[in-house]
């Protein structure tokens, strides 16, 4: 049982060891350049009416960027030692989730989200910012697809294909995608909807592991829930309940 909780459970402290640091990255650019702001679990609400076009950009691309280096450095981790190591999963979801909330808003910088604004304030045409978003609306489903293929490498080779794929990513898509909703509750009705909407591109990961081969075994690891596992999620999800009233960063 453990062994098909394990994805589920590390995909939810992935997501929220980036989530809320994500917005910590908009507060804290915000605060460096002296800008007040309220920081949640899930979003901020900086004070920058008097900021520069160029202010706005650096706060705005302050998280994705934050994203995409977490998405980077776990990736890393993950291919250089321990891709054959029971952490390495929490690794690969770290990577997962990091490439996913960079690309995010790269596929919607034409509509909204932290690119969408960072191309306004520098004055991008609607062309460019259409061409964006086009790019990644292509490049995040590759990158799922192909996590996919690699997180069903992760389930044991005594489960079939349907239950590799159940646990590996319909587990932390559907399962994840609504516990963690509950974990960062309350939440402003702006930001559930997207949520849920958002993760339909775990459906291209769904695929991956649907069409990976089952011919051979595992070469992964075959490990159930850990003490480590444990004490992450915790502190994980500690985390995101300290700032559900907000936490105020003032100059």
């Amino acid at each position: 049982m453990g062994v098909a909780v394990r994805p589920t459970l590390l995909f939810m402290a992935a997501f929220a060891l980036n989530v809320t640091p994500h917005e910590a990255a908009h507060a804290t650019a915000g605060y460096m350049l002296g800008f007040s702001s309220t920081l949640y679990q899930m979003w901020v609400n900086p004070d920058a009416a008097a900021a520069t076009p160029r202010q706005l950009v650096a706060i705005a691309v302050a998280g994705p960027i934050f994203s995409l280096t977490l998405g980077l450095i776990g990736s890393v981790l993950y291919l250089w030692r321990y891709s054959r190591r029971p952490s390495g999963l929490l690794f690969l979801m770290l990577a997962i989730v990091g490439f996913y909330l960079f690309l995010g808003p790269v596929a919607a910088a034409a509509f909204g989200g932290d690119f969408n604004v960072a191309l306004r304030s520098a004055g991008a045409s609607k062309l460019l910012m259409n061409v964006i978003s086009v790019v990644g609306v292509l490049i995040l489903p590759t990158m799922m697809y192909f996590m996919g293929k690699e997180l069903s490498s992760w389930a044991p080779p005594w489960f079939s294909r349907s239950k590799a794929v159940l646990c590996t990513t319909v587990g932390p898509w559907l399962i994840g995608t609504f516990l963690i909703t509950l974990v960062y509750l309350p939440l402003p009705k702006f930001l559930i909807a997207p949520n849920f909407v958002g993760s339909g591109f775990w459906a291209f990961a769904v695929i991956g592991a649907s069409l990976s081969k089952r011919t051979m075994p595992a070469v992964r690891p075959i490990r159930s829930l850990t003490r480590a596992d444990l004490i992450v999620t915790a502190a994980a999800f500690l985390m995101v309940r300290l700032l559900v009233h907000g936490v105020r960063l003032a100059h």
